[in-house]
């Protein structure tokens, strides 16, 4: 029995060795893994974006100062020449008679004065006469004086605007200091009813012409 007992135990030994040995022996973890330390692969570094620049930043800023100062020509500014006026539009009645006067300024001022008179650029009956210094149409209440003779050429008509004189003086180096004093004592108001629309004035040697009118005598 004992024997028995002795056979049994040794089997039982050796099937519990047995089943030992067929154990799979235990996987040890990667101290790596187990640690939470996986090990990536780094990304390859990105070179930053440069970004394109426009037509304007590549321009070289000396060329884009001078460009900013210098004006555009849709930006200049535009003048228009004033027209010349044309000889009709200077040809007055007075400017008519001035140059009347200087290219027949001989004699004595009252055959200029007759002459002026019978010029086409006066539409109404028009004579003249001898004048003495003093109290003259035209001037209100200044004396003219200066002049060693002189002539008057007015129209018929009094209420018409228009009085023109011929002056001759003792020196011709007088004559602008003369017209000077005319033009201020002149009035264009002289006819209480209507008013003359021109002042004209000028010298021939030593005689001086001088006009109050209208530009003009068409209606």
């Amino acid at each position: 029995m004992k024997k028995i007992l002795t056979i049994m135990i040794a089997a039982a030994l050796v099937l519990s060795m047995a089943a030992c040995s067929n154990k799979p022996a235990e996987i040890q973890p990667d101290e790596s893994v187990a640690a939470g330390a996986i090990t990536e692969t780094p990304a390859p570094e990105e070179s930053p974006e440069v970004p394109e620049k426009s037509p304007e930043e590549t321009k070289n800023p000396e060329e884009t100062k001078q460009q900013e100062k210098a004006p555009e020509a849709s930006e200049a500014p535009v003048t228009t020449p004033t027209p010349e006026p044309t000889p009709e539009e200077t040809k007055t009645v007075g400017n008519t008679l001035l140059a009347a006067f200087k290219a027949n300024s001989g004699g004595s001022a009252l055959s200029v004065a007759e002459s002026l008179s019978a010029n086409p650029a006066i539409k109404v009956p028009v004579g003249a006469m001898a004048i003495e210094p003093g109290y003259l149409t035209g001037f209100d209440n200044t004396e003219i004086k200066g002049f060693k003779e002189g002539a008057v050429f007015m129209p018929m008509i009094g209420t018409i605007p228009f009085v023109g004189y011929v002056f001759t003086l003792e020196n011709a180096a007088d004559a602008p200091a003369f017209i000077a004093n005319l033009k201020s004592a002149a009035n264009l108001r002289w006819n209480i009813c209507t008013s003359a629309d021109e002042m004209v004035a000028g010298s021939a040697g030593n005689k001086v012409f001088f006009v109050m009118c209208p530009t003009s005598f068409e209606e």
